[in-house]
């Protein structure tokens, strides 16, 4: 009979799953910098903004200018419109669009606007 049979799967499988593995992990580390060079080296880390897209050959843009960073968002309705569909009911539409806006408002907060109430409203 031989020696595999004499134990049960289980024993097998805890003998298995015991045994590690090794896997050796080499961390590189930066690189060593002689002390006469260190007043010569400065490290920079900079955003670069590009004033204009820059494009292929055939005149398609690559990249484009970096977009404001603290962008203003207008909300489509404004705060009378708001209020009103917070007490409209579920199957409205008017509803849903109030709930988007108020899960914008909870997103971004200081960022949002509702919009400006025009005369001819």
């Amino acid at each position: 009979m031989p020696a595999y049979a004499e134990q049960s799967e289980k024993e097998i499988l805890n003998e298995l799953l015991s045994k590690e593995e090794d896997f050796p992990v080499e961390i590189e580390s930066e690189p060593k910098i002689k002390e006469e060079v260190k007043p010569l080296i400065e490290r920079l880390e900079e955003e670069i903004s590009l004033t204009k897209p820059i494009t292929d050959d055939a005149g398609q843009p690559l990249l484009s200018s970096s977009a404001p960073q603290n962008p203003i968002i207008i909300l489509p309705i404004t705060k009378s419109v708001y209020a009103i569909g917070l007490s409209k009911k579920v199957n409205e539409s008017l509803r849903w669009l109030t709930e988007w806006c108020r899960r914008l408002i909870k997103i971004f907060g200081d960022k949002i606007a509702f919009r400006e109430v025009r005369e001819n409203e």
